[in-house]
Formats: structure tokens, sequence, C-alpha cells
């Protein structure tokens, strides 16, 4: 199916860029395009050479005259890919998954000058939005938003020899119920007593019945896939991840395999065993997740693939390139499984950073070995559209220019308007943060935009689709400004829910996911019209009766309306990347209320792991108090990546009174990157006074809030700018660099803090205290994202420091 297609979109898309019509022919013509297998017999030794070895997906497209041009490769799946690289090679682009995204040139020409070849770095490049699309809806009952993000990822050589699957334990669960009730003994022992049956309940990894039981299921279940379609990229493994969550067995036969990992591998193990004895070439998947995310002790079968999941929900006490590391020694490949701007998370919100963190951690994969990569996304053109495009690219060819890329995608969509697109993309993609101040910019760039583009229609469409996503962006901004539980929340609710459903069909936003999480906020909130209205099971709930059209025109009415709403403040956003470096002393001030005496730093309660970064002058101890009921995990590495330190630390029930003191021995001078992972438990720090330090950002509790804390601004800042995402107890108190308390602007209902700087006070140190952080670390959206616990200890970037 994918080759026909990719074949009808060879037709068509030749037809609108030349105006001829071309048709599709079985017999051997004299001129042509020749799509063709390399063990075709007519396909000759010299052109089948041309395509890259290694690599089922790998393509050539070769010029044979004038009047030839041979597409091929060793599967279907690499001619899909070779007639679209050669469309690319035409100028041919599809951007994002909409006719008015789709860049087709007009050419008299299609052949090309010279051979060309590519093969994929990773063999499975994947993303999916959370929550899919929800099936037939009352919009779309047809799925044709799902077919169109089908064809946009086929388009952009999205796939890969084989695609791993996720969790089976709920299946399985479901599927032997009645066995799994009747013998106890099969199920998980937690504290002594077997678990009920549940769909995420576990089973006994020490009880070769239930083992059995579970080994049959998946090699019928593989077995059953190989059959329907042995080229299928999901029948290259089947999988034997367990459900999902925690509660692994702890019967005495369990624990004796071993760790939780050696217990899910072990079970892993057989049915490997057992699948290579029908399937010599077959293999089974499963994550290195959660409790299960550490290396096991056992060996593990050749046929055993494993994608980790280091970013996130892992416990180890690794570091998600330690854990990479670790696994890299483990298995000969291994996949990846990320987050990147999910919905839950990150509500579409364009915070994903396209130009530096997607590219980078492309990179960082491939040069650990990392074959595939799944990533957990989001269906929004409008939050990650240029990501994945750029995603796509880098995917087959890391060394690619991403810039370049992204010069090409705006100078493409957007033309004469490419300036305010590519000011608002790149502050957005620098640092985005979702004010009244970023939606008055946003709004004057869409109308300059629109200005530039008044006599081209599909430059002005692709503003228009960006002038929804601004919009949505307004509504939700103005969702979060009302109180939970208020009839202005929920007024506000229902016009986003019918403006989220209005632009389904943009595909700027993952409007099913959204209207789900929107749904559930509101009914948790007491609010429970809001998911009958819009119940997107039933055609006929009264919601979808008033679903506006939002034509183009109507849109740019609206962000003219949105230029006159909102008005931008006095501050420039900014992001600082030098090195970090001690202040020097000339700019440190006199504000400090350390008291020189005291032999430690003022106790910081967090509520979540932390991360900073300490400079040391010569090789030397660094000994930090911490203070935890449980155990967490203390990290420290040099600047090259070596670990200097690794332990767990655990004071036990007296830690609101005692201390547990570490001695970490610092080799040699320079930066160290220290890290506490903490499993969102509280936990108590104290550093040794002196200790040079950077403290990027902190989660703390309202109850516990910070102790004076102090950070640089630098001379050209005329007005601090700081976002609180929690305002409820009120804001920090802030100090000039002279020790007088400063009271901020407050804007945006608090969340957003304005102080204007005097002249004599830019380039000095500054100060706050009691600051409360349950929802997130304070943004400093124009100052470093740098503090200390006294104004001489304090690490900031070089290039926020004059002449630097």
């Amino acid at each position: 199916p994918k080759l026909a297609a990719a074949v009808s979109d060879l037709k068509e898309t030749l037809r609108h860029a030349t105006g001829v019509e071309f048709a599709t022919s079985l017999d051997d013509e004299s001129r042509g395009i020749y799509v063709r297998r390399t063990d075709s017999s007519d396909v000759p030794e010299h052109i089948g050479r041309q395509v890259p070895e290694g690599s089922g997906e790998a393509c050539a497209v070769v010029p044979d005259g004038d009047s030839r041009l041979w597409i091929v490769g060793s599967t279907d799946l690499g001619l899909c890919h070779g007639i679209y690289l050669y469309l690319e090679q035409l100028g041919c682009r599809w951007y994002f998954p909409s006719e008015r995204w789709t860049i087709v040139p007009q050419r008299n020409d299609i052949r090309l000058s010279r051979p060309l070849s590519a093969r994929p770095a990773f063999r499975s490049r994947v993303f999916a939005g959370t929550g899919g699309f929800g099936g037939n809806l009352p919009l779309d009952p047809e799925r044709r938003l799902q077919q169109r993000w089908t064809d946009w990822q086929r388009r952009n050589r999205f796939g890969g020899e084989f695609q791993v699957s996720g969790h089976t334990g709920e299946a399985f669960n479901l599927k032997y119920r009645t066995q799994l009730e009747a013998h106890a003994e099969w199920r998980a022992m937690i504290d002594g007593k077997r678990v009920p049956w549940s769909i995420t309940a576990k089973f006994c990894a020490g009880n070769p019945e239930v083992v059995s039981l579970y080994v049959q299921d998946r090699v019928e279940s593989y077995r059953q896939r190989r059959e329907r379609d042995p080229e299928d990229p999901h029948a290259w493994a089947v999988s034997v991840e367990p459900a999902d969550g925690g509660g692994h067995c702890t019967a005495p036969e369990s624990i004796a395999i071993g760790s939780v990992s050696d217990r899910v591998f072990h079970v892993a193990n057989q049915v490997a065993r057992a699948v290579r004895q029908d399937f010599p070439d077959g293999r089974v998947s499963l994550f290195a997740y959660n409790e299960h995310a550490a290396v096991p002790n056992i060996a593990l079968e050749p046929n055993v693939y494993v994608q980790v999941i280091p970013y996130a929900f892992q416990r180890t006490g690794l570091s998600p390139d330690q854990l990479l590391d670790a696994w890299s020694e483990k298995v000969p490949a291994m996949g990846v499984y990320d987050y990147w701007s999910i919905p839950d998370w990150s509500h579409d919100l364009p915070s994903f950073d396209p130009i530096k963190f997607g590219p980078n951690r492309l990179r960082g994969w491939h040069r650990r070995g990392v074959d595939s990569f799944l990533c957990e996304s989001t269906y929004s053109s409008g939050a990650m559209g240029p990501a994945w495009y750029l995603g796509s690219r880098l995917a087959w060819q890391p060394e690619a220019d991403e810039k370049q890329l992204f010069d090409q995608f705006l100078r493409d969509c957007f033309g004469r308007a490419e300036a305010p697109m590519r000011r608002m993309l790149t502050r957005w993609s620098e640092r985005f943060t979702l004010t009244s101040h970023e939606l008055a910019l946003s709004y004057r760039d869409l109308q300059s935009a629109w200005r530039l583009a008044a006599d081209d229609p599909n430059i002005a469409a692709r503003v228009a689709d960006y002038g929804r996503y601004v919009i949505y962006l307004q509504l939700y901004f103005e969702y979060h400004q009302t109180k939970r539980g208020s009839e202005q929340r929920q007024a506000a609710a229902e016009q986003l829910m019918r403006y989220m459903w209005s632009i389904y069909d943009s595909s700027m936003i993952h409007a099913f996911r959204l209207s789900q999480l929107l749904a559930r906020d509101e009914r948790t909130a007491g609010n429970d019209g809001l998911a009958t209205a819009f119940n997107w099971q039933d055609a006929k709930a009264s919601g979808w009766d008033a679903i506006p059209d939002n034509t183009d025109k109507e849109i740019r009415t609206l962000v003219e309306r949105g230029v006159a709403a909102f008005q931008p403040r006095e501050f420039t956003s900014r992001r600082f990347h030098g090195e970090l470096i001690p202040l020097p002393l000339n700019r440190v001030g006199g504000n400090s209320e350390t008291d020189s005496s005291d032999e430690q730093s003022p106790a910081m309660w967090l509520s979540n792991s932390l991360e900073f970064h300490i400079f040391a002058d010569r090789a030397e101890s660094f000994r930090p108090r911490i203070a935890s009921e449980r155990a967490l995990q203390l990290l420290v590495t040099a600047t090259d990546g070596t670990t200097v330190a690794s332990q767990s630390i655990e004071t036990g029930p007296q830690w609101r009174d005692q201390w547990t003191v570490v001695d970490v021995h610092l080799p040699k001078p320079g930066l160290y990157h220290v890290r506490i992972i903490s499993q969102r438990r509280t936990f108590r720090l104290s550093v040794p006074q002196g200790t040079r330090l950077s403290l990027p950002g902190w989660s703390n509790s309202q109850g516990t809030p910070t102790p004076r804390l102090y950070f640089y601004v630098p001379s050209e800042t005329e007005r601090l700018a700081i976002y609180a995402n929690y305002t409820a107890a009120g804001p920090p108190r802030f100090f000039d660099p002279s020790g007088v308390e400063v009271q901020p602007e407050q804007v945006d209902g608090g969340h957003l803090l304005l102080i204007p700087i005097p002249h004599e006070q830019r380039g000095r140190v500054w100060s706050l205290d009691r600051a409360k952080c349950p929802l997130g670390p304070l943004e400093m959206l124009n100052v470093p994202e740098a503090f200390a616990f006294s104004p001489e200890t304090l690490l900031v970037p070089s290039d926020a420091i004059d002449g630097r």
C-alpha cells in the first residue's frame, strides 16, 4: 500500500509541476521513470550497485541518458523512499500535513544531472501523538486528518524496517482474566499478599505455569502477525513489555531471580528462546522503563531488542546519558523511546526548540549507536511541525545543517513575509513563555507577515494557519487566567473547546487530545457538562451543532483584534549560553545577608530533582549536607562526562532534624555538574559556605519558601522580567544591590513580574527570597537563570558580563 500511494504521489506531483499527465505501465518503455527493485531482471547491474548496502530502506535515483531515470531499492519500502528522494530534488516539499503547506515548483525539466543515493541513519523513525486521533469523530467520520498525517510521514520518509510495540500486560490480563483470578499463585505478591486481578497487575515471574502461558500467548501473537504480512514492520518483533506502572512481584520465587530488571528480562528471555525455535529470525522487544529501566545482571538472548526510556520514568539513579551508555555496553543495538512535546505536558504550546534540542538529541543518539527511535509527541503542526520536518531529514542524514533546512522552510513557505515569521518562530524556539507580552509580539508579527503577503494567496494562507494557532494560544492563556471552578472558567472552557474543534482540520493543534484533557480537567472541577456537550463518541451531542468555520478572512480579523487587545511590555527575552565563570568581584555589590561565620549555607527545601554546577579552584573536597527520608541519588560529573561521585543517600525518619554529610573528592580545578535525583519527594540541601555555584531553577513547596538567593542583572537590562507559575501565596520578595526591597509590577494575574532597573543598579547582583515554586521553577526571562547563596559565590554565563 505504501508503494502504491507513493507511485500515485509521483504521478500527481509531476502533473502539478509540469502540467503534463503521467501514466503508469508495466511494459518496457523506451523512455520514462523506472521504479524497480534491484532483483528485477531488467535492472542493469551498474544501476543496482548504486543502492547502498546494509539497509532494506536504502534507495538510489539514477539518470540513464536523457530519456530514462531509475528509482531502485531492494524492497518496496526502499522504492517508496526513492520516489520521495527524487521529488525532493525537484524542489517538492511537504512541510505540514495540509495542501497549503505543500510546495511543488513549476518545472519544464524533471531530469537529474547526477545519481544520488540514501540510507537512513536510524532503522526505525517513528513518532505518534499521545491519545491518537479518536477514530470516527463527529467532525471527521472518514478519518481524513489521520490519513493526512499518515501520508505526511510517508512523504517525509518516516517509518522504518521495523516498529516495536508497547505494553502487552494489559491485553494478557484481559484475555486470561478467568485463569488469573482462579490461580492466586499466578498473580504478583506485594507486601506478602497476592494482588487481586486488575488490568495493569503483574504476574509472578517466578511461577513457571503463568510464565509458560505468557510465552505461548506471545509466540502465537507473533505467528499470526507474520502470517498476515511478514513484511509488516510490526512483524519484526513481538512485544513482551509488561503492563504499565509498577507493582512487580516480590514473592520469594520471583525475588530469587534477582532485581526487577532481572525478573522482567528473565521472562523476555524465555519468550525469545521460544520465538527463535519457530522463527530463527524472530525477535522480542521491550522497554527499559520505570522499575525495569536498569541494565539486568543476567545475560540476554541475542534476539531480545531493548528500547530504552532514559529521559523520564526511570529510577536507576543514572543520568539519561549514563543509562544509555550502560545499555550500549550490554546490547549490540538498541532503540530509544522519548517524549517530544506531548500535549499532556506541553498543551501544544511552542515550547520545543526545533533548531537546537531536536538535532542535538538525534545526533547524540546516533553517536551512541542507537538505531531506532519512537517518540511520543503531538499531532500539532503549530507546536512541532518545523521540529518534525527537520527531524525527518536528520534521521537520514545527521550531519545535515538544521539551520539551512529551517531557512529553506521559511523561504519556501513565507517568501517576502519571511522576516516577521522568522522573528516569531525563532523567538519561540529560543524561549517561549505564554504571557500577554508574548501574545502582543506574536500578533504583531502575524500582522506584519499578512501585510507583506497581501498579493500572494498561498503565503497568506500559511500565515492564516499560524494565526489560527496564536488565537488558540490566546484562548488557552485566557482560560488559565480565570479561577478554577468559577463561572468565568466554565465560559472560557466552552469557548476554548469550541475553538479547538473549529481549527481541527488545519492540523495546527492536536484538537482531539487537547479536548480530552480539557474535558477531564473541567470534570474534576465539577463541570461535567463540557464533556457531555462535546462527546467525541456521540455525533448528536449538542456541542457539535455550533462549530464555526473560521475562514482565513475571519482569522485575520481576530488577529487584528489581538493586536489591539495586547500591548507588548518594555523588555526583550534573552537566553544566555556562555561558559559559567565566577562573577568578577567588582560586580558583587554589598547586599549579602550571609554570615561569614557560618560554615554552611542556609538550608533549602526541595520537592523534586535538582541540578546545579559548582566550581573548584583546585583539587578539593565538596561536602554538601543532604537530608532525605527515603533514598535519593547524588551524581557528580566533570565537564568531560566523567563520573566523580554516584551514591545513594537516605537519612531516615529523622531527616527533618538530622543531616547526611557527603564527601565528594573533586580531582581537579574546573566546573562540575551536580544532580540530586529525587522522585518527587522532599529533601533538604545545604552546601559549605564559599561553594561557588550556579543554581538554575528548583521546585519547592509553598510551605517551605527559599532563603535569600542571589542573581546577576546584566548591565544592559533596563527592566527585569520573571515568570512565576505559582502565585497563590504571593510572589517572592526582591532586593536591589544595596539590600532594599523592591516591589515588582504584577501582570497576568501576578505570573509576570516586572521590575525597572535604575542605571546605577545594572551590572550588579540582586537577590530574592521566599520564592515558592510548587508548579515549576521561576523563569528568568531576560537575566541569567543562575542563583547562589551569596553574591561572592555566584557563577554566571560569560556572555552576561560586559565585553564577553
